[in-house]
């Protein structure tokens, strides 16, 4: 079933209204107290794309489906909550959830940093579904270790090439060049790769390319839009390289004092902003990549042979990945060939086939006794 992108978000809201009908129709809300307030703090401005494509649709689900009694205030544009303090904020009690991206702490996490490895999915709907699934057996402890629950994995938009000064249309160009990463395993798989990472926060992204204090950005098409880099771009090289995943943390002590069924409740609507959140990403990069071409901005595709070469580039970091973490005690290994088989096996999975999983079997074991 094909759905025209420009109704893309009127069918999503709909399919997903009918879904928590389907999914929650045993789950009746008992809980008869005064409406309990969600605070729920994000550092993208409220005008970005997935503001208004995900978290703004499934923040009204919310309220309706619980009957008015949660009741969400968020704090969009990082006027509360800066990029790197979602963990911090969500144990001081200022927020509820809040990104908590584990490649700003890189150091903090060891086997998070499988999911943002290059080239190990199809699109963020898969990967925000398969980083989920992966996460009760190899990513709970160490992710728990920083004080809060994981609200949500969802995933970023495919990360291709924007810039300025210099087309990159082969391997070869990129060697030197000074290009804008969120940490971690970017900075990892762009040294492989023959570039100088310059590791900032998206907000920071604009100022620094337009100063020339990096010569390009590795962004996804959306985040491209709506942090304006393609007003100053010349070209955008899709690479698709990864597509890095975004944890949303989930204060302990707000979600601990729900009453039984809320957080039931409460517990699945996370499930659910995970493929929200992947489906709006895969479908705003289709919607945006029409924006950045009217720009006039030269998009370059590689050809396959090209992109083997990039593929070949990145791939010793998966072994890197094992013999870091294998020494450690850590599964490293057998994590890695489960997440490849499961990408393998939703990979032809469309949307509609992907949220159906989540509703039907939502994953279990996020947060204990869920």
């Amino acid at each position: 079933m094909k759905i025209c992108r420009k109704f893309f978000p009127i069918f999503m809201v709909m399919i997903l209204i009918l879904g928590v009908k389907y999914a929650f129709a045993s789950e009746e809300i008992t809980y008869s107290g005064p409406p309990i307030t969600l605070r729920i703090s994000h550092f993208a401005p409220d005008t970005h794309k997935i503001m208004k494509a995900a978290f703004d649709p499934w923040i009204a689900m919310v309220e309706k489906e619980s009957k008015g009694k949660i009741v969400v205030k968020k704090y969009f544009g990082g006027v509360l909550v800066g990029p790197k303090d979602g963990f911090k904020a969500c144990i001081a009690d200022i927020v509820d959830i809040a990104p908590a991206y584990t490649m700003y702490q890189a150091g903090s996490f060891q086997l998070c940093h499988v999911v943002d490895l290059p080239f190990a999915f199809p699109n963020s709907s898969v990967a925000s579904l398969v980083d989920e699934a992966l996460y009760p057996k190899y990513f709970k402890k160490e992710y728990e270790k920083m004080g809060v629950y994981l609200s949500n994995y969802h995933s970023n938009g495919a990360y291709n090439l924007i810039t300025s000064k210099k087309a990159v249309r082969k391997l070869e160009d990129l060697k030197g060049m000074k290009i804008r990463s969120a940490g971690g395993t970017s900075s990892k798989m762009l040294k492989k790769l023959g570039a100088v990472p310059v590791q900032l926060p998206a907000s920071e992204a604009y100022s620094a390319f337009q100063r020339g204090i990096v010569d390009g950005v590795c962004f996804y098409d959306a985040g491209t839009v709506s942090y304006r880099l393609h007003e100053v771009a010349l070209y955008l090289t899709e690479v698709k390289l990864n597509t890095p995943a975004n944890a949303l943390a989930l204060n302990r002590k707000f979600f601990d004092n729900l009453p039984p069924d809320l957080r039931k409740f409460l517990y699945h609507m996370q499930r659910r902003l995970s493929q929200i959140a992947g489906h709006a990403y895969d479908n705003e990069d289709v919607i945006n990549r029409k924006v950045i071409t009217d720009r006039g901005i030269e998009v370059i595709h590689l050809s396959p042979q090209e992109l083997e070469k990039w593929k070949h580039a990145v791939e010793p970091l998966y072994e890197e990945f094992i013999k870091e973490n294998e020494p450690l005690g850590l599964p490293a290994k057998e994590l890695v060939n489960e997440m490849r088989a499961l990408s393998r096996k939703y990979s032809s999975w469309t949307q509609e086939q992907l949220m159906k999983e989540v509703l039907e079997q939502p994953i279990r074991g996020i947060v204990d006794g869920m």
